[in-house]
């Protein structure tokens, strides 16, 4: 009886994870389709869907759909940054879910080892500098990686002396230094910028926008992404033996060093081709790895599903209201995300939820 009981049991949490994932991919479906139609052009969402599916069959299950101005504006602009939201969203989310367990910091989110600090540096220090004329038109972009990766390697290096300690403090530690020495630096060129256009579009970049979406930037970043989640899906069983303490992981045969430096490598190469193109867009990575968790446990590999779904569904839809609010003017997107996070932030603390799972 017993046994039966529990395979029910199994069988029900199934049943509920498959039936989130339809509805979230539902959804993710339809929201894509609305952030293409709303813009300073509104478009049928009934046309949007004839145009990408004529697009994507190359015209083989629909004829000519629309002027060649409104395809144009599907295909060749909204399109584009929808996925970038997409990605950038599911990226940001996964990001969070693994900083979070390697920190075993709820509260932890992908820039906490001081990623978007150097990116911003770096992406300023061009804006600033004068690069781009020299390096091209994407050196901005690759400003920010470089910068972000930099920032990456230091905390790396030093927090865990290149792999040789575990130890979550002096992570995190680390990690908040570093990123107060770049935003110092930051802040020093934007205030060393020769004009106010400089500054204005420095201080734009570090809060984030899907502006600079085109179909040939969206590739590196998508690549990116699918690997690092089929790597870190691989190997959501040692993440969730990581959440019992080190030293039951140990017990249980887990290489804790290996495992950390691994998670900490693949999500600094993930939030650094992220955040190289669309700047540092914040909180997402802290809310909702917490709102999976209240619909898919603390089961790594649903919570992988589930946070790329309503990261990507999150973004997208904070793009939205970023293009919406105030037209023709586009608000920067981590604005909204963080009007979002931060009373969800303020939600945690007077909860006092601060481990995985239970109240503390």
């Amino acid at each position: 009886m017993e046994i039966s009981i529990k395979q029910k049991r199994s069988l029900s949490n199934k049943k509920g994870f498959l039936f989130w994932i339809l509805l979230l991919t539902v959804i993710l479906a339809a929201t894509v389709v609305i952030a293409i139609a709303v813009g300073s052009t509104y478009i049928e969402p009934g046309e949007v869907y004839k145009v990408l599916l004529n697009k994507l069959t190359k015209g083989s299950l629909l004829g000519d759909v629309g002027t060649v101005m409104t395809q144009n504006i599907i295909w060749e602009i909204r399109f584009p940054r929808v996925l970038l939201g997409a990605i950038c969203g599911a990226g940001l989310a996964l990001c969070g879910v693994m900083m979070q367990c390697v920190t075993k910091n709820p509260i932890a989110e992908p820039y906490i080892l001081g990623i978007s600090s150097g990116a911003s540096c770096g992406a300023v220090a061009v804006i600033v500098l004068g690069g781009m004329s020299a390096i091209g038109i994407n050196s901005i972009s690759a400003g920010a990686f470089v910068g972000s990766i930099i920032s990456g390697v230091l905390v790396f290096a030093i927090g865990t002396k290149m792999g040789k300690t575990t130890s979550t403090t002096r992570l995190v530690l680390t990690g908040m230094a570093i990123s107060t020495i770049f935003s110092a630096l930051t802040n020093l060129l934007i205030y060393s910028a020769e004009n106010s256009n400089q500054a204005k579009n420095a201080l734009f970049w570090t809060v984030g926008s899907l502006g600079g979406a085109k179909w040939d930037i969206l590739l590196l970043p998508f690549i990116v992404l699918v690997i690092v989640m089929i790597i870190v899906f691989i190997m959501s069983k040692s993440l969730d033996i990581l959440l019992l303490g080190d030293d039951n992981a140990i017990v249980l045969g887990i290489n804790v060093k290996f495992i950390k430096s691994m998670i900490l490598i693949l999500a600094t190469l993930l939030t650094s081709s992220l955040v190289a193109i669309t700047g540092a867009i914040g909180f997402i990575g802290l809310v909702v790895p917490h709102v999976c968790r209240a619909i898919g446990g603390n089961d790594h590999k649903k919570l992988i599903v589930l946070s790329s779904l309503v990261g990507a569904i999150f973004l997208i839809i904070s793009d939205v209201f970023a293009r919406g609010l105030f037209p023709p003017i586009e608000i920067p997107i981590g604005i909204i995300t963080s009007l979002v996070g931060g009373p969800f932030f303020l939600y945690l603390i007077s909860n006092r939820n601060y481990d995985f799972g239970g109240k503390e």
